[in-house]
């Protein structure tokens, strides 16, 4: 037999068919895997990694407005100059200015920093000289707690708690792999010196002397002595307070010779701070058995604990686990509950297993499926090929620094039924040589031959396969990392599969397949239909139905009219599944239609999670705060849905990355508050969290109403990258006047929208305040200075730390706070009982020397890229966010901003705008519908790139410009099905689904390019065109409902994730449709064009 010439198919079967060198490549591999499944760091999803900073100014006195001009403008200006910058958010408040950059995702966090710090230093001058030195603190993913343990208890309070929980995170700090560790909630030891204006008036003490004289005596020096016999004396003043008593005996005056102490005009304590303007407390809910021990709520507080950068989340969180319950049988009470509050670490792990179960269940399906067609010895091949694959594209990962995460692992899911089809199509060809060649050619041969005849068709359609998945590579921003697995590992997969497909299939073909024995010779007559490579010997049932089926098709050109007019108008009819909403009469607004599919980002996921963020009016006292969080922790408490809570009154909670990029990690004030909702495990429910918030929210509201000028957020972790809100308007203007009145108009919009809830405004309600004035010249004629007066009233209302108690063993300072009790605080209106002591000694009453005005108190003022602005947003219950912006932005257009002008609404097309006020005020969307304007641009053109790609890659190998049409129309075929799909299962297309548009995209030409070559290749044996283009759809008919059958089946498991189920869906559906139509379509153009 004269062997044709091999190409790289050929070739690597003809080398490894009979070598030894194959086991070891298999061994290698394998081994590679198992490395790669128990060294690679897992996660739950993949590390987005978006560098930011906070930078902090003070400027003492000054007005939110002063600050906002004199620090928070200039800052930004500066910051902005910088390369790699993403955004700039500023505010400035009475006294404090900040502002947080955010650098475009996958900026070095190091260099970014850097590059920050040095900005920021280098342009000092820019500041007012009276500014403090400008704080940088760096905001970083890799900071935020992948564990939380909360200790609770109902017999310690939350100072015993805290010392309790400070000795348990040193012990922490030590375990591999941690990074920060830290402790939220509880009290610190401080020594209190609580002032009272009567004693002090009638020991004729001044709240200044008192103030004075505990600042000045605690000093301690160290001191270089004389030298004396060759020997240097060492010397130290011991000055310092070491005790409550020493603080309570400190003389602070005499009186007629009498010494007058601090513990005569103050109460002095040891301990927490009296009065509470913070706390956490933790509760068990129905959903828990301890919550029957009756407990109620209890102080709490929690440790936080963070990886290193690179580390394995899982392994990180067993370490600590295993540390905490050593600590719990060592020296922690039995009357303290130590509560495991977050654990992304154990999520990471059941996530991860969960879809290697699913994984392992759709290569046993795959498998089982090549059986029926194949045969066990084939199926068995094609099945043993697929682990070998994933080995090799693990080790990739291990190598690359890629997670094991759901991402990673629904990439390999998806790569599952695309990876075996050059197997299939391999060992498919292979069978058919075996039982319908005649030949008197070796094993071997007919093996390395079959191989070698697929190969070039299959190299140029794997090829194509990977284009169009390394296209995703283009995806910028939060999303483009988010789905960066996928752009990586499939492509990886697919070269495996070919190399494996090459060197393993034929191997193993050669020795566990049976050949028939031969008939005969090859027929030398030179007859087409004899020599023709791909004429089938056996009859076959499927071949035959799809030979009737296609001659009509290719005989009668009415059947083949008929075939493309139906085709235009169910594309044409899927097409409008999605796109009704956006040209029906009734509006954009409102809920889907009934035969319609909505479009939105990504869908919300089962946690098992959730937080509420509570905003009371401006000036709420902890009291009043803490009043509707226990209300709220009243209706968790007696779910039986829910496991634990845990509140944060006076503070946020410990951060996750959601709360990082929303800004509201930060949040402090006796107005604000957090509860962390932890659920029952969502396999033990049959009630979704989504529908378990959307029931929630309503009876929220109802305590909401009670409390006047109260906001209430419901925040669910988010699927993919978080927002600030689903829904987000951000409005600009000069004007903060006209722009607060504005906001309030576009909130009114926000609340008459459709499905709309949570709607939150960044401009804080108006809270009276009274203003002192100091009247100088009476000051000045009493002998009394403006900062005399400040002084006072910032001890009395403000409290102040006047030193440091020098206390051994403290692993925390010990504050020395001087502050006058609320209850014994004087009504601003009237200042009775204050003095001010006079440079000749006389106690002037302070009420004579401030004028007290009744005002409104300075509001913050916010900016984002270097132009002021309000964040007016809400969240939808249940719809997606693309139709009620919509709506908004038509309704908001025509509404008349206070200049008189309509208002400027923007921010809606392709590329993100930037603010511009020059023509007045303006609104930019933002939130949820910026980043799926985003992604959907970036994907969609990472499809056209990729497509565009293939189409001269096509060309250059078919040396014509209309064969590469030819094939790739079998693209806008699998469309068809795509959006009939997401109805019929009742899922809205998402970013995730045009990932599987893509990978669709990559199938079907796929297969189009197996039927031309093989069309062509009988050509090139005799063949009519007409005889070329049927024989080949029939013969290519097996493999491609076989590879179809992998992807339906080995897709399917995704179909019930919340998140990766439009991905399934358009690859099932879109596969399905495309090959029932590909396998006639093509022929019939192919002929039909290369005829004409």
């Amino acid at each position: 037999m004269t062997e044709a010439p091999l190409n790289l198919a050929g070739r690597l079967a003809r080398t490894f068919i009979t070598s030894k060198l194959t086991t070891v490549f298999l061994l290698a591999a394998l081994l590679l895997g198992a490395l790669a499944v128990l060294l690679t760091p897992r996660e739950e999803n993949p590390q987005i990694v978006v560098p930011g900073a906070m930078v902090t100014v003070a400027l003492p006195g000054a007005t939110a407005e002063e600050v906002d001009r004199l620090v928070v403008a200039p800052l930004e200006g500066v910051l902005s100059e910088m390369t790699g910058l993403d955004h700039s958010y500023g505010t400035a408040q009475p006294g404090l200015g900040t502002v947080q950059v955010q650098f475009k995702v996958g900026q070095p966090p190091e260099d970014s920093l850097v590059k920050l710090y040095n900005r920021v230093i280098a342009n000092r001058g820019r500041l007012p000289a009276d500014a403090a030195i400008p704080l940088i603190q760096a905001v970083d993913a890799d900071d935020v707690p992948i564990v939380t343990v909360t200790l609770a208890s109902s017999a310690y309070d939350d100072f015993g708690l805290k010392r309790l929980a400070d000795s348990m995170a040193e012990r922490l700090r030590s375990t591999p792999g941690v990074s920060v560790v830290s402790v939220y909630g509880g009290r610190n030891r401080e020594i209190d010196v609580a002032l009272d204006p009567v004693r002090l008036q009638s020991f004729s003490i001044s709240l200044a002397e008192a103030r004075g004289a505990l600042g000045a005596s605690d000093v301690g020096l160290n001191l270089s002595g004389p030298a004396r016999a060759g020997r240097l004396e060492r010397l130290r003043y011991s000055g310092e307070l070491g005790s409550v008593a020493a603080v309570r005996d400190l003389v602070i005056g005499v009186r007629n010779g009498r010494t007058i102490k601090i513990g005569d005009v103050a109460t002095i304590s040891d301990g927490p701070h009296v009065e509470i303007t913070r706390l956490s407390r933790f509760g068990f809910a129905a959903g828990d058995p301890r919550a029957k021990l009756g407990e109620g709520e209890m102080p709490a507080v929690t440790i936080a604990i963070a990886k290193k950068k690179g580390e394995n989340a899982v392994t990180v969180s067993e370490a600590v686990a295993n540390r905490v319950a050593r600590m719990q049988a060592s020296f922690i009470p039995r009357a303290v509950h130590v509560v495991t509050t977050r654990d992304d670490g154990q999520k990471a792990d059941e996530a991860v297993n969960a879809l290697m179960e699913h994984l392992a269940i759709a290569l046993i399906t795959v498998s089982f499926i090549m059986l029926l067609f194949l045969g066990w010895r084939e199926a068995l091949i094609v099945s043993v090929t697929v682990p070998v694959i994933f080995s090799i594209t693990l080790g990739a990962d291990l190598l690359g620094g890629v997670t094991i995460n759901r991402i990673t692992l629904f990439a390999l899911i998806l790569a599952l039924g695309l990876l075996v089809d050059a197997s299939i199509v391999v060992i498919e060809n292979i069978h058919r040589h075996y039982h319908h060649e005649r030949s008197d050619a070796s094993q071997e041969d007919v093996t390395v031959l079959a191989t070698n005849e697929i190969g070039g068709a299959t190299n140029l359609a794997t090829f194509a396969v990977m284009l169009v998945f390394a296209a995703l590579l283009l995806v910028t921003g939060m999303a483009g990392d988010y789905f960066y697995p996928i752009a990586y590992n499939v492509p990886i997969a697919m070269l495996a599969s070919i190399i494996v497909a090459y060197i393993v299939t034929p191997w193993a073909a050669n020795r566990w397949v049976k050949r028939p024995a031969s008939t005969g010779g090859i027929l030398d007559d030179g007859s087409a239909e004899e020599a023709g490579a791909h004429a089938e010997r056996k009859p076959d049932k499927l071949r035959d139905a799809y030979l009737w089926l296609i001659r009509p098709l290719q005989e009668h050109s009415k059947a083949r009219r008929a075939l493309m007019i139906g085709a235009v108008v169910a594309l044409l009819l899927s097409i409008a599944q999605g796109g009704w909403q956006f040209i029906r009469p009734a509006g954009v607004g409102g809920p889907v239609p009934p035969l319609g599919v909505a479009m939105g980002f990504l869908p919300k996921d089962n946690k098992n999670t959730f937080n509420i963020v509570i905003t009371m009016a401006e000036a709420s006292p902890v009291e009043n705060t803490a009043r509707m969080v226990h209300e709220i922790d009243g209706l968790l408490a007696a779910n039986p849905l829910v496991v634990n809570y845990q509140n944060w009154i006076g503070q946020a909670g410990v951060p996750d990355f959601n709360g990082l990029m929303q800004g509201t990690a930060a949040r402090t004030g006796e107005n604000v508050a957090e509860i962390r909702v932890n659920l029952l495990d969502k396999h033990q429910r049959s009630e979704s969290s989504i529908t378990f918030v959307r029931e929630l929210r309503l009876k929220i509201e109802a305590i909401r109403t009670r409390y006047p000028g109260a906001r209430v957020r419901l925040v669910e972790d988010p699927p993919g990258p978080p927002v600030r809100a689903t829904v987000l308007a951000e409005l600009h203007g000069e004007d903060l006047v006209g722009l607060r009145r504005l906001a309030k108009q576009v909130e009114a919009e926000f609340a008459n929208t459709y499905d709309m809830v949570d709607i939150s405004n960044s401009e804080p309600t108006d809270v009276s305040q009274w203003r002192f004035v100091p009247d100088r010249e009476k000051a000045a004629l009493s002998g009394v200075s403006a900062a005399d007066i400040a002084e006072v009233l910032g001890l009395v209302y403000d409290g102040q730390v006047v030193g440091r108690a020098h206390i051994d063993p403290e692993r925390n300072p010990v504050p020395i706070r001087a502050y006058v009790p609320r209850a014994d605080q004087p009504a601003p209106a009237r200042l009775e009982g204050l003095y001010v002591t006079s440079r000749d000694g006389r106690q002037i009453p302070l009420a004579e020397l401030v004028r007290r005005t009744p005002s409104t108190a300075d509001k913050p003022v916010q900016r984002k890229d270097n132009e002021r602005v309000i964040f007016v947003g809400g969240e939808l219950a249940q719809s997606v966010p693309v139709y009620a912006v919509l709506d908004l932005n038509r309704r908001l257009s025509r509404l008349r901003t206070p200049d008189g002008q309509p208002l400027a609404t923007g921010n809606l097309s392709l590329s993100e705008k930037a603010p511009d006020i020059i023509d007045g005020y303006q609104l930019l969307w933002s939130g949820e519908m910026r980043m799926t304007l985003d992604i959907y641009r970036d994907m969609l053109m990472a499809l056209g790139a990729a497509l565009t790609a293939i189409y001269f890659l096509l060309v250059a190998y078919y040396r014509s410009f209309l064969t590469p049409l030819i094939a790739m129309s079998a693209v806008p075929l699998g469309v068809i099905g795509i959006f009939p799909g997401h109805w019929l299962l009742k899922t809205d297309f998402s970013a995730t689904s045009i990932v599987g548009i893509i990978a669709l995209s990559g199938v079907v030409i796929r297969n189009s390019l197996l039927i031309i070559d093989f069309i062509q290749d009988n050509q090139k044996h005799g063949m009519p065109l007409a005889e070329a283009a049927r024989m080949a759809g029939a013969v290519r008919l097996r493999p491609i409902l076989l590879t179809t059958l992998a992807i339906v089946l080995g897709s399917a498991i995704m179909i019930p994730d919340p998140v990766f189920g439009g991905l399934a869906i358009s690859l099932i559906f879109g596969t399905l449709v495309s090959t029932v139509l590909t396998v006639f379509v093509v022929p019939i153009l192919y002929e039909r064009l290369m005829r004409a």
